[in-house]
């Protein structure tokens, strides 16, 4: 009776140890460039939002995808969209135990992602439409040349905001230039949300949006491009959100810290567009 008992709650144990083997085999095996291979398509209603596929020889090995935009990927479906016109070099990359296989096509985006925008005064031509939200006191904003200025640090933080609406279920996606000359212990930071922001108050509703973050790796050097390139915030989003109800929410993009840098953070043509 013992050695049939035993044989009982060995077998499990034996099928499982099995499968493991079985699994780690395929982990161990080097992938074949033929694994690396996609295919991608356009959107019908939207050439700048793109699917890419890649079909592997086994499902379960980690994969990456690099856009060619500071912006990535995992898994073997993904969606991607392009905001601004260009080249972009996509890869693909797979990793196993036993090595890498990867490959690279370069996709042409023939225009900007088009659409009503959402943000009054996006030019920042002066300070109409965005108003002032006064956190702690060290750094200034200044509307000039086409541009908002974030300037000062002092582990101060200041922000500018404006409300607008939105409609249940629909993706919406952020965009804005940004340029500054190095921060040093700072922070820009892009929130989305439905509190009224209330100047003395750190406004951080909806999470991080978008954002540089010198403690996460970026905006110590010299930066200039869109900020959905160049975010690199922990826990911050892609620029995209939506609500699952219609509602008034309020764009808040607020700067601070040690130093912002010699020319400080400098905004331009801030976008909230459908998807």
């Amino acid at each position: 009776m013992k050695f049939k008992r035993y044989t009982v709650y060995i077998l499990p144990l034996i099928i499982t140890f099995m499968g493991c083997i079985e699994d780690n085999d395929k982990l161990s095996v080097t992938p074949a460039n033929s694994d690396a291979k996609f295919t991608y398509s356009l959107d019908p209603d939207n050439p700048n939002l793109l699917t890419f596929k890649s079909s592997p020889s086994v499902e379960t090995w980690y994969s990456h995808w690099n856009f060619g935009d500071n912006t990535s990927a995992e898994g073997l479906e993904v969606q991607k969209t392009f905001y601004l016109k260009g080249e972009y070099d996509v890869k693909f990359k797979i990793f196993t135990e036993g090595g890498t296989a990867e490959s690279t096509q370069t996709i042409v985006i023939d225009n900007d992602l088009t659409g009503s925008n959402l943000v009054s005064n996006g030019k920042m031509d002066n300070d109409s439409s965005w108003s002032l939200l006064s956190i702690s006191p060290g750094v200034d904003i200044t509307f000039q040349d086409g541009k908002a200025t974030w300037s000062g640090g002092g582990w101060g933080q200041t922000g500018i905001y404006q409300q607008f609406n939105v409609e249940a279920n629909k993706t919406y996606q952020i965009q804005m230039d940004v340029t500054g000359s190095g921060m040093t212990d700072c922070w820009f930071e892009v929130f989305i949300g439905s509190t009224t922001p209330s100047d003395g108050v750190d406004y951080t509703d909806g999470g991080i949006r978008l954002g540089l973050n010198t403690w996460d790796g970026c905006g110590s050097e010299p930066f200039d491009g869109p900020l959905t390139s160049l975010s690199c915030s922990v826990g911050g989003g892609d620029g995209s959100f939506e609500f699952d109800e219609d509602k008034n929410v309020y764009i808040v993009i607020r700067s601070g810290g040690a130093n912002l840098g010699t020319s400080g953070v400098s905004i331009d043509n801030v976008t909230v567009q459908v998807l």
